[in-house]
Order: C-alpha cells, then structure tokens, then sequence
C-alpha cells in the first residue's frame, strides 16, 4: 500500500497574518512593552512535551525577551522558575497573537518527544517572516524546519544547544 499513498502536510490561510497597519502598530507596542530587546516567540498548550522548561534554562543567559503564549497545567510552574528575561502572555485573542508573531525575531518549538506531532505554530511563524528553532523529532516538526534552510534544528532536552541556536539566530 506504500506506493499508493502519498503525504498531504497540514496548511495554513497565510492572510489572517497578514501585517496590516493596526497589526504592525500593536506589534511595535509589544516590542516596546517587553523592553526592546531580540525577542524568542514559542506559542503552545503548556504541557510536558512542549519543552517549555528546555526553552526556560536555555533563556537564561540569553541576551533576549523570551515571551511564552498560551496555558496549561505546569503555567504555575514555569512561571516560577522563569528568568527575568522572560514574559508570559496566557490567553491571547487570534489578533494579539499575529501581533506577537510580528513583535518577534525568532521563533522556537523545543518541544521534546513525539507527543509533538507537527506543530501549526511553525507555519504561521514562517509565514510571518520568522526563521525557527526546533527540536530533533522524527515527525512533522522535522517536514517543516529544515536546518540551515529555514532555521535550525537541536536535539531534545539540550537547553545549552537551543540557547546557542537561539543566539545564533538572533546575532
């Protein structure tokens, strides 16, 4: 049955990112609120195999903003070991979060196992322009983010090699 499948990818509409003026405004206004620094977007349901608390040590020593959209369960958590570097949005209406799209200089998934199946998140950062730093997965998330191409690849749970990623990219 090999020969008569084919893959079809997920797909986003690429317009509702689109930077309108109101868009681009409020992005600056971001900007300016997380304190003018390079900023490192990842938006994402706050679970364990997002990696979220990779990202969070990776931050550290990390000459930008990291912002953190969304919620879940180990919010509390995360909230409490983040650096000073680093803001969370919580919920966020579908116009703030082009916005933050916009505000950004990079985007990362440090998602950590297979649980992270593909990730609509990187094609709406692409789609706004951003280039990606993802995680070493043998799923979706390896078909979107090519390394040297369209971002850069790391391996799981590694907080130094997604830091100098990060660094990297934003230098």
């Amino acid at each position: 049955y090999e020969g008569k499948a084919r893959v079809i990818p997920f797909g986003i509409d690429p317009a509702r990112l689109d930077a309108t003026p109101a868009v681009v405004e409020r992005a600056a206004a971001l900007r300016s609120t997380w304190g003018g620094d390079p900023v490192v977007l990842t938006v994402g349901r706050m679970v364990g195999y997002k990696g979220f608390d990779v990202l969070l040590r990776a931050a550290r020593g990390l000459r930008a903003t990291v912002v953190l959209v969304g919620t879940g369960p180990l919010e509390a958590g995360l909230r409490a070991s983040a650096a000073p570097n680093v803001r969370f949005t919580g919920r966020i209406s579908e116009e703030e979060l082009v916005a933050c799209y916009r505000a950004a200089d990079v985007f990362c998934l440090p998602s950590v196992t297979i649980a992270e199946a593909f990730g609509i998140v990187l094609l709406e950062a692409m789609a706004c322009g951003l280039p990606l730093v993802t995680t070493a997965l043998p799923t979706g998330v390896s078909a979107v983010n090519r390394d040297g191409v369209t971002g850069l690849i790391v391996p799981p749970s590694d907080a130094g090699a997604l830091r100098d990623a990060l660094a990297t990219l934003l230098a």
